[in-house]
């Protein structure tokens, strides 16, 4: 199969063009997508008509799948599924609503963390619901000198959000799924075990402290490396389309989502999501 590459920001992302993901592709196709993942850090598929199968089966491509704590959130039949949606039944969400109200990296706060993220687009509001992206390499290499030596060497305590007490979520863990999700400790710089290239990976959503450093000192570092971070330079943010998949990056990029337009009941965003399990950081 051929396809072509289209670069969207000069940050991150770009749309590969001329692929049907609802087939499976060759391996030759699959090493050129593959190499493309690395190079971009965010891929979009547009256009793409995908059964919750053939999404997983993509995902598995790249490696065994993992699965958010909510797993009262997932699609019925197919628990690799979560649903990332602000659908009710009987006045219940039926998926997670306000996920990723923050600047993020997905299952942070998992020993293992994330490889990467698919989303896919089943259905989207006409406006409102796009989601950020930023490139954490970009990030690492312009460090300031202070804040670089700071962080350098440090390991962060990673929690789940809608375990830790920054933000109150409209559907948070319940008990038994908060027990199932420990905290973790993590290097606030790793090391991509593809390419070799360093990263930064502590995020607001999940990081809440520096290892070893009294509150106040780790509030004020982790205050600045989140400005750092989301310096308008290292983003492109997606505006969401019927039928898009879009595939990051975990070990290399935060993203966020638009929430502004959640409590408005005419507001309708639901997507599909497959998470694919990677590493400890080092």
């Amino acid at each position: 199969m051929t396809f072509d590459i289209r670069p969207l920001s000069d940050a991150l992302g770009a749309e590969l063009i001329g692929l049907d993901l609802s087939v499976p592709l060759d391996d030759d196709t699959f090493a050129k997508v593959h190499r493309a993942h690395l190079d971009h850090h965010v891929l979009v598929f547009r256009d793409q008509k995908l059964p919750p199968q053939a999404q997983i089966d993509f995902s598995k491509r790249f490696g065994p799948l993992d699965q958010h704590p909510a797993d009262d959130a997932v699609l019925d039949g197919f628990p690799e599924v979560l649903m990332v949606s602000t659908k009710r039944e009987n006045g219940n969400f039926i998926g997670l609503p306000d996920a990723g109200p923050m600047w993020h990296s997905d299952l942070a706060y998992k020993e293992r963390t994330a490889l990467g993220t698919m989303l896919y687009g089943v259905e989207i509001p006409e406006d409102g619901g796009d989601t950020g992206f930023a490139n954490m390499h970009k990030a690492y290499e312009t460090l300031p000198a202070a804040l670089r030596e700071a962080v350098d060497g440090k390991r962060g305590l990673f929690l789940a959000g809608r375990t830790n007490a920054k933000r109150s979520f409209k559907r948070p863990l319940n008990q038994e799924q908060k027990e199932k999700t420990p905290p973790a400790t993590h290097p606030i710089i790793r090391t991509h075990p593809e390419t070799g290239r360093k990263s930064v990976f502590a995020n607001p959503q999940h990081t809440i402290a520096i290892e070893g450093m009294d509150e106040a000192e780790s509030d004020r570092i982790l205050s600045d490396l989140f400005a750092h971070c989301a310096r308008p330079e290292f983003a492109y943010h997606h505006k969401w389309r019927v039928g898009d998949l879009t595939f990051w990056d975990n070990r290399s990029v935060l993203h966020i989502a638009d929430l502004s337009r959640l409590d408005d009941p005419s507001y309708i965003r639901h997507l599909h999501r497959t998470t694919i399990e990677g590493d400890a950081p080092f």
